[in-house]
């Protein structure tokens, strides 16, 4: 019985160590808002059930979303995975950012030899690569100049904590 029991909770650690999704509950402002963290697929997942692709390392988790509204196109959303706190950053990207971000990930997807599209196996990779190389092209793009001084982007705070409910889409 004993060993069972040792088997069974071996199983559920190993299986809940490779979790499907991290449910987390966010909070920016007054406004609270659920945020999924897919590991294994490399997506961050929004409460309306759509995602973006994100990457990761030991201290951060990092996507950017497109966006339509006040003049940015895309958010920035960096979250620390040690103290829960994020920080969401707004840009106007041009057709020519857009289209070096595009050539970036292009030649990182050869670099890495994962660019077999019928290999779902890449998926995940390929998902995190296209989203290490536009975070990273953010975190690195120089402040934009309004005249001549260097303006940074909007910033907004947000918090998360890891939820106990499971959301299901």
């Amino acid at each position: 019985m004993k060993k069972f029991v040792l088997i069974s909770l071996f199983v559920f650690w190993t299986h809940a160590s490779f979790a499907e999704v991290v449910d987390l509950n966010c909070k920016l402002g007054d406004r609270k808002f659920y945020a999924g963290l897919d590991f294994e697929n490399s997506k961050w997942l929004n409460e309306d059930g759509s995602s973006t692709y994100m990457t990761y390392n030991e201290d951060i988790i990092g996507t950017v979303k497109p966006q339509s509204k006040m003049d940015i196109t895309h958010t920035l959303w960096i979250l620390s995975r040690k103290t829960g706190v994020g920080e969401i950053a707004g840009y106007i990207l041009t057709e020519e950012e857009l289209d070096l971000i595009s050539d970036k990930q292009l030649e990182d997807i050869l670099l890495k030899e994962i660019g077999d599209l019928e290999n779902k196996s890449l998926d995940s990779a390929r998902n995190k690569s296209f989203a290490q190389t536009i975070v990273e092209y953010l975190l690195n793009r120089p402040n934009k100049k309004v005249a001549g001084y260097e303006v940074p982007p909007i910033t907004t705070e947000f918090e998360c904590e890891k939820s106990e409910k499971k959301y299901k889409f």
